[in-house]
């Protein structure tokens, strides 16, 4: 049964539906982010949205019901994780512009600039999760120094199955939270399904925190394939190859590639391409604004420049000059 302003009175979970623009910006401005609406046909908005709270964290699902622009989004210290139910969303952050679809996960990051562009078909699943519980989980439980912000690469998860297992976790979320609202609303209960959200995003899409997270999350890995890791962090060789990791190491080559496939899920020459492209991401992100893309690759030690661009954009979805231009303004 709804309210007087369309929300319903169940404990956690609540349902609204507007055609109010203002009433319906001051609603998702508070569970999601502040934000304005451009609205192509006003007539045509019938805004459908269900929230629940788990723990601190939102889980918006939300539908328009017409073509809005979202613009400016002010993220503060929190980020949105979309997944697309149904339709396509545009999303352009930074400048780069990026797709909200069904098979993929698209995470907006704090302090960044965003703009969403969502047509009348376009129903997302909108988790927004604090900045806070992601540095809370590295520090507390992986027992790693947070010294810069944590920042996911756009449309970057490792592999085809954590789009499909987010949502089915989501759809999970809901309809346990309609079967009993009651054990749901045991805060306990949600701070351990709200802290497995922060585990799967950092575990398995990029971040800034990837390669360490990497280095200690595979304590169980063999000892050849830990030290395999150690030796990839310390070196900027270029020319490093896996025989001679192996030769370093004291095993076979076909000993370090299957460690690192069992271990890791990825080949070593993978696992030195991402570490690369991380601390490249990171120079480029953070380092002297006056100095030159060639000059930053070269101190991350790679020389092959024009490979290493397509593998950059490939995982950040933009060429490094790009992220150096948007450091420089």
């Amino acid at each position: 049964m709804l309210s007087s302003t369309g929300i319903s009175e169940r404990a956690a979970m609540r349902d609204f539906r507007s055609k109010d623009k203002d009433e319906i910006i001051d609603f998702v401005g508070k569970r999601l982010a502040p934000h304005d609406l451009d609205i192509s046909n006003p007539g045509a908005m019938n805004v459908r949205l269900r929230c629940m709270n788990v723990a601190e964290t939102q889980l918006v699902d939300i539908q328009y019901g017409s073509e809005v622009v979202i613009d400016p989004i002010d993220l503060d210290s929190h980020f949105l994780i979309h997944a697309a139910i149904q339709g396509h969303t545009s999303v352009w952050s930074e400048g780069v512009h990026g797709i909200i679809q069904p098979d993929n996960l698209y995470i907006t990051c704090p302090g960044h600039t965003t703009r969403i562009h969502m047509t009348e078909e376009s129903r997302n699943l909108t988790v927004r999760i604090a900045a806070s519980a992601f540095e809370d989980y590295l520090t507390k439980c992986l027992h790693i120094p947070v010294n810069r912000p944590v920042l996911f690469h756009p449309g970057n998860q490792k592999g085809r199955e954590l789009p499909q297992v987010w949502r089915n976790l989501l759809q999970h979320l809901i309809l346990q939270m309609e079967l009993a609202p009651g054990l749901m609303s045991v805060r306990h209960t949600q701070r351990q399904y709200a802290m497995l959200m922060v585990e799967m995003l950092l575990n398995h899409y990029c971040n800034t925190y990837s390669d360490q997270i990497a280095l200690h999350g595979n304590d169980v890995a063999p000892w050849h394939v830990r030290r395999a890791r150690e030796i990839i962090h310390d070196s900027i060789e270029e020319t490093i190859s896996v025989a001679d990791l192996a030769i370093q190491v004291g095993v076979s080559v076909r000993s370090l590639q299957t460690g690192f496939r069992q271990f890791l899920g990825q080949t070593p020459v993978e696992y030195v391409r991402r570490h690369r492209l991380e601390k490249l991401h990171a120079t480029l992100a953070t380092g002297h604004p006056k100095g030159s893309v060639t000059e930053m690759m070269l101190d991350c030690g790679i020389v092959n420049f024009g490979r290493y661009a397509q593998y950059y954009r490939q995982q950040y979805g933009c060429s490094p000059s790009e992220t150096l231009r948007n450091h420089r303004v």
